[in-house]
């Protein structure tokens, strides 16, 4: 299955395979999401989910924590390393 998905912040739409993590995706593909730790640790690469976030793996309880530690009440955003590209999504940088 093809997702497909849209950087806001780079103004560019990619085809991807689906059931691929977005560090992947983003490792293969120039774009302005930035990763520090890669391991739900410092919150670089905070992305807001525009659209599609049934799209998107689910939030485990160690995402949910730093989230709600650095952004509470906002369920719209996302750490990029976490997630795992199910189908098309719109997204954009948070910070």
């Amino acid at each position: 299955m093809i997702a497909s998905i849209h950087f806001e912040d780079d103004k560019k739409t990619l085809q991807v395979e689906a059931n691929q993590p977005l560090t992947k995706i983003c490792d293969d593909h120039p774009v302005s999401i930035l990763f520090g730790c890669r391991s739900v640790a410092c919150g670089t690469c905070l992305i807001e989910i525009l659209s599609g976030m049934d799209n998107l793996s689910s939030i485990r309880e160690e995402e949910r924590i730093l989230l709600d530690i650095l952004v509470p009440d906002h369920p719209n955003l996302r750490l990029a390393c976490q997630c795992v590209v199910q189908g098309d999504i719109r997204i954009r940088v948070a910070n």
